[in-house]
């Protein structure tokens, strides 16, 4: 699989792009999108001109002449019947989001699609009885590619990071394109031009200036039946292929179908009654005088579950019509060099998985990513567990828990019976609890990093965070994320901890400094970009978000800078003190992951994370219900805070003020504490930054209140 970062658009279009993909994702979630776009994206291509149009018919005039002598050889027996193959390669155009969609996925489409094609779904048996006996078997296989066009051994699948995924428009089709003689082209996009596909009919592509615009764009979230999409999305793959291969509508070309003027259009083939053409499955409807095919592939109904006899007859007649070259798709000498047919092709043994980071007693998911034909998998965990086996669904897709902690190569061995390949080894970690102690402060000044206590996750392996000694708030060193050359936008990288064992704990505190800035190369170049914070305590299998600082808000901590942002000292800066006693994080597997999300705007540093627990046999602290209602304000303080408290009876009390470390750092009061209304002064001037504890003493019992001073 390949994996390119392309940027087809220039940099100013990027923030519109971006508010497009959100304006289409809004309208998304509310309804669906337009099955099929092939008239506007006609009109987008060719802008519909007489020179155009004339142009086109010539082509659609041959299709017409040698689909009707096809039907009349199959009406003398002499029909070609046996199945037609056509290589087909994916081309996933994404944005590190969800339209990135998994290989199962893309798998699991061409399963549809073929199943379609070759009426072997499951609820054949559910189709009106009126047209139950015209039910095509079209005989038309989809096969991925196995061979590139330089014959080079491959997935079929290609992965390009680029904008033009939030439109769909032809431009996707710039960034790659097979030779459509040799591969049907479908690209993957989270839109397609506005509808949930599109593609063109042969003959409007037939000339060798138009090929660039074969094949199909099908958003992800219309690819299959499952993943981002699912089983009442799955057809329109089957719908666009049909368009590919010279099916219209049933209601000819029109773009709105319910309007009772398309009965006086046709498709063109004898065995579908016209239609007004249907947005919902009335099984029953007779729109033009007659019961219509609702359940076919070709209407908008999404109850699609047949084409016809007919349109058997015009889509075989495409895939062997010389219009748009689909004829050479399906010789013996292109399946050979496409690899869809001969000797079986093992490629790579590679696979995936679902965290690299674990703690002891748990599971990771295992998949397999290798090609092609594979029959047996051989799992070594490393561990001392071999898992094998050839049956598929259960040794290609695995979870294994580690009982054991440590790091361990993870390898899988694959066979088809033909050869048998090793991968490269996957290492995973598996922590124990309580690998940090309290306090944990990491300034990064140690030479060794990433460490045994911190990870870093970088998912596209285009540089993520790094020690640097260029700025740093205190110290030599500081963590630096290189965003100013970055063109990937949504891009994410993480920083996590190791684990921190806070069973005995009542509080934990996570404070951290980052210096951050606009790019500062135009008036409007405020950048959205997101710094989060997310804490677990069950060791990462669920990561819950505490803070997020935005650049539209709290993130900047300095002016824009026109160049790569250092920062100059302290004052560009920003700190943050995160604290939290919720008992779901007070565990042995408490962790603490920075996650930065790029929305294109300037680098980034980290410094000074501290992490510390607070227990009972440290401050003698326990939540005992005290005879007085205390308060603590203003809290976070950068002057004066007053601590008041409404006594309800007369008692012994001392008041303290502790620092992160459990050191009693300043008396407040000792003595009897009166019935009614105290207040006491505490100074926060005179106090770095940080976390505090006020400690209250009553008779034997004691409370804390947390005070930040800022």
């Amino acid at each position: 699989m390949s994996d390119t970062i392309f940027t087809a658009r220039n940099f100013v279009s990027r923030f519109l792009l971006a508010s497009l993909f959100l304006f289409t994702s809004f309208l998304n979630s509310a309804q669906e999108v337009k099955k099929c776009g092939i008239y506007e994206a006609t009109v987008r291509a060719f802008g519909m001109t007489p020179e155009r149009l004339q142009h086109i018919s010539a082509a659609d005039q041959q299709l017409e002449r040698e689909t009707a002598q096809y039907i009349a050889e199959r009406n003398r027996g002499g029909e070609r019947d046996e199945v037609i193959t056509i290589p087909v390669v994916f081309h996933v155009i994404h944005n590190n989001g969800v339209e990135n969609i998994s290989s199962a996925q893309i798998h699991d489409a061409l399963e549809v699609v073929n199943r379609d094609f070759n009426a072997l779904n499951a609820d054949l048996n559910e189709i009106v009885s009126a047209f139950s006996d015209i039910t095509g078997d079209v005989q038309i296989e989809f096969k991925l590619a196995r061979k590139d066009p330089d014959g080079e051994c491959h997935s079929g699948i290609n992965r390009i990071v680029s904008q033009e995924t939030y439109v769909g428009d032809e431009a996707v089709k710039f960034l790659i394109q097979w030779p459509r003689n040799r591969y049907l082209n479908i690209w993957v996009c989270a839109d397609a031009g506005g509808a949930a596909g599109y593609s063109y009919y042969p003959g409007s592509v037939n000339s060798s200036n138009d090929a660039y615009l074969d094949g199909i764009v099908i958003q992800d979230s219309y690819t299959g039946s499952i993943g981002t999409s699912n089983n009442y999305r799955s057809r329109v793959l089957t719908h666009e292929i049909g368009h590919w291969l010279n099916l219209r509508h049933l209601w000819g070309n029109s773009n709105t179908p319910g309007d009772q003027e398309n009965c006086d259009q046709d498709d063109n083939v004898s065995d579908t009654p016209n239609s007004k053409g249907w947005t919902s499955c009335s099984l029953e409807g007779e729109s033009c005088g007659s019961l219509d095919n609702v359940q076919n592939y070709m209407e908008y109904s999404y109850c699609g579950k047949m084409f016809t006899e007919g349109q058997k007859s015009r889509l075989r007649t495409a895939a062997l019509s010389s219009v748009a070259q689909r004829n050479q798709l399906s010789t013996p000498s292109n399946l050979a060099a496409t690899g869809v047919e001969g000797d079986m092709i093992l490629c790579e043994s590679l696979f995936t998985v679902d965290e690299k980071v674990i703690c002891k007693g748990d599971s990771i998911l295992f998949t397999d990513e290798s090609y092609h034909d594979v029959i047996t998998w051989e799992w070594d965990f490393a561990d001392g567990t071999v898992f094998f086996g050839s049956e598929e669904g259960v040794n290609n897709i695995t979870y294994h828990t580690f009982n054991t902690e440590g790091v361990f190569e993870v390898v899988l061995t694959v066979s088809n019976n033909n050869s048998t390949l090793s991968s490269s080894p996957i290492l995973i970690t598996v922590l124990p609890a309580g690998v940090m102690d309290s306090p944990a402060v990491q300034g990064f000044e140690s030479t060794e990093f990433p460490s045994a206590e911190w990870f870093v996750e970088d998912p596209i392996s285009d540089g993520g965070w790094e020690a640097t000694t260029v700025a740093s708030y205190s110290g030599s060193h500081s963590l630096h994320l290189n965003n100013w050359s970055n063109d990937i936008e949504f891009n994410k990288d993480f920083l996590r901890s190791s684990t921190m064992d806070l069973s005995e704990a009542y509080q934990v505190a996570v404070s951290y400094k980052w210096a951050y800035c606009f790019k500062g190369t135009s008036e409007d170049d405020d950048t959205d970009d997101r710094l989060r914070v997310s804490v677990t305590g069950d060791c990462g299998n669920d990561w819950d978000l505490r803070k997020m600082h935005r650049g539209f808000t709290t993130l900047p901590s300095a002016p824009p800078h026109y160049y790569p942002f250092v920062p100059s000292g302290p004052e560009e800066w920003n700190e943050y003190i995160l604290v939290l006693d919720q008992p779901k994080y007070l565990t042995p597997h408490f962790r603490v992951q920075f996650e930065f999300e790029s929305r294109l705007g300037n680098d980034i540093y980290l410094d000074n994370i501290n992490i510390t627990a607070y227990d009972s046999s440290l401050l003698s602290v326990h939540e005992w219900q005290l005879g007085a209602d205390w308060n603590l304000f203003p809290n976070p303080s950068e002057g004066e805070a007053t601590l008041s408290c409404k006594s309800f009876r007369s008692e012994f009390t001392k008041i303290s003020v502790y620092d992160a470390l459990g050191r009693e750092i300043e008396f407040v009061h000792e003595g009897i504490l009166p019935i009614g209304i105290n207040d006491f002064t505490l100074d926060a001037s005179m106090k770095s930054e940080g976390i505090y504890f006020v400690v209250i003493l009553t008779e034997g019992k004691s409370r804390s209140i947390s005070w930040v001073i800022k």
